[in-house]
């Protein structure tokens, strides 16, 4: 039994780049768990299939990956939110937010048949788009928390850089949407710790040590994610597979209290997935 969890909360694998290689370096660095984002498919035409084969895809990567090691490996669905702008390029914005939707709407259904555990990453660019992308990228999104509160998964949400006043919009957006802001992730976060800088959304923060340092210097509720893509020809980005192990003892070296990196590594987590984490107890 490991004496604390150090858990991932956002993680992509592809059997093109380490895969299990990296799946097994993360345990060996003393990894207990970690969220598995779908990534989106090469060269397939746009079509729901395509996005059926992007979630049966992560499906099966996750299988394999499970059974190779021993750690928890959630899964997250959806369709990427930068998708949509490729897909309005194709064949027009309407019939391409049409397609977002259905695809969200797929996911859901997976996820409420135990497929996967999240609905993610979802949401909206994270760049400068025309404003009717924008529209419609809301749109999307606030269709993915109305649909994810009914199904009574999480979202992790991808977007442009956080700040309190985005963390503001979309914490209102949740509520309309009759979604809990708690258990809406906000990936690639900033140290935007406290609640009057989140408004309750949850921050998953970049894995950096000065982005570590500076959230546990305000609280200890926020995830810890490396984004790791597991690109061959861009090894170790975001971070590396170790990453989040890593910081974990460093916070053991630095005296961080065992209640805090339980919290931040295994309760939290599984409070906001519901989902039993096996290997942090």
């Amino acid at each position: 039994m490991r004496k604390y969890p150090a858990f991932d909360n956002h993680v992509h694998l592809q059997r093109k780049g380490r895969y299990l290689d990296a799946a097994r370096e993360f345990v060996r660095k003393s990894g207990t768990g970690f969220m598995l984002v779908n990534l989106p498919q090469d060269g397939a035409p746009y079509n729901i299939d395509y996005f059926r084969n992007m979630y049966d895809e992560a499906i099966k990567i996750r299988e394999d990956v499970s059974s190779h090691i021993q750690a928890d490996v959630l899964l997250a669905i959806g369709p990427y939110p930068v998708t949509l702008v490729d897909m309005a390029s194709s064949m027009g914005l309407q019939k391409a937010e049409e397609l977002m939707k259905e695809a969200v709407h797929l996911a859901i259904e997976y996820i409420v048949e135990g497929k996967a555990d999240a609905l993610g990453e979802v949401g909206r660019p994270h760049f400068n788009v025309a404003q009717d992308i924008m529209d419609a990228s809301n749109g999307i999104m606030e269709l993915c928390f109305s649909e994810a509160s009914k199904a009574g998964c999480a979202v992790i949400l991808h977007s442009e850089e956080a700040t309190p006043e985005n963390m503001k919009e979309i914490s209102e957006m949740c509520r309309r949407s009759g979604m809990d802001p708690g258990r809406v992730i906000r990936h690639h976060c900033t140290p935007l710790v406290r609640e009057e800088e989140n408004y309750g959304l949850m921050p998953s923060v970049k894995a950096t040590r000065e982005y570590i340092n500076a959230s546990l210097s305000k609280g200890d509720r926020f995830l810890m994610e490396t984004d790791y893509l597991d690109d061959m020809n861009r090894p170790g980005a975001v971070l590396g597979i170790g990453t989040v192990p890593r910081r974990v003892k460093e916070m053991v070296e630095k005296g961080v209290s065992e209640e805090s990196i339980w919290k931040i590594n295994s309760e939290l987590p599984s409070s906001i997935y519901r989902k039993e984490l096996r290997f942090s107890v």
